[in-house]
């Protein structure tokens, strides 16, 4: 997945918070829950710096090799939720 679509499933996750549907008696559907476009593109953001700082403590903690594609890639989606 490129980070441009990674951007836009965390994005559209936190936008449709709870995107199941509850049937009206009418038969029609309704979204039960729904955020903001700011606020979901906030809440995307804070998923992605939390991803990149546990990335980031355990190249100091353990020692792990975590490639620096993995970091960019964070990085780059942290870029692209920010031009949404």
């Amino acid at each position: 997945m490129t980070p441009q679509e990674k951007a836009k499933e965390l994005f559209h996750k936190f936008y449709l918070v709870n995107s199941e549907s509850v049937e009206l008696q009418t038969g029609e559907y309704d979204l039960v829950f729904s955020l903001d476009a700011r606020d979901a593109k906030q809440c995307a953001l804070i998923a992605v710096d939390e991803i990149v700082k546990e990335i980031q403590c355990n190249e100091f903690d353990f020692q792990s090799n975590v490639p620096m594609s993995v970091y960019t890639y964070w990085k780059n989606v942290k870029q692209e939720i920010e031009q949404l």
